[in-house]
């Protein structure tokens, strides 16, 4: 039974570190960002860790020893990064307004990220895709509230910045 955890746990905690690399790379290159929600990744890696403790009881083989290891050294700081998260999501971003496409295909929401006080107010915008998957299209700084106009199905106005959303046109100041 060990010996599942063991290998289970490890693939796991792979596909955990390859989604959160993932969604690193999203958020600097303005691509869409295809994993889930930082509260299932935490909990993931939790369910990881845990699974690759009872794993440390397979000692059939040294790559199962060390696979058992690499499993918890990975998912342990993983599982802190996505806690700190879900606190930054939960705390630090008040959600403003959400519009929609004239045609409703396309959802906007927009937020205020407040970092505390050593940081300025910043408005984000935020474009729903199909399943969980986001893009940011907008983020200027310092702002605190957002004029929205739509132009026409995919050309929107946000603070006088016209972003065309078939061209795939981001702002971020």
């Amino acid at each position: 039974m060990g010996r599942k955890y063991n290998l289970w746990s490890f693939i796991l905690c792979l596909l955990l570190l390859v989604l959160s690399l993932q969604s690193v790379y999203a958020s600097y290159n303005r691509t869409w960002q295809v994993a889930p929600p930082v509260l299932t990744l935490w909990l993931l890696t939790v369910i990881a860790f845990v699974t690759g403790i009872i794993g440390l009881k397979d000692k059939s083989s040294r790559p199962a020893r060390w696979r058992s290891w690499l499993t918890v050294l990975i998912a342990f700081p993983l599982s802190v990064i996505f806690l700190l998260g879900v606190a930054v999501n939960t705390f630090a971003r008040e959600p403003i307004e959400t519009v929609q496409s004239p045609d409703s295909k396309i959802t906007i929401d927009f937020y205020t990220l407040n970092g505390g006080a050593a940081t300025s107010i910043s408005v984000e915008g935020i474009v729903n895709g199909p399943l969980w998957f986001k893009k940011r299209i907008y983020y200027e700084e310092p702002m605190h509230k957002v004029d929205v106009e739509w132009d026409n199905n995919h050309i929107i106005i946000i603070n006088n910045h016209t972003l065309d959303l078939d061209k795939g046109e981001t702002f971020l100041d």
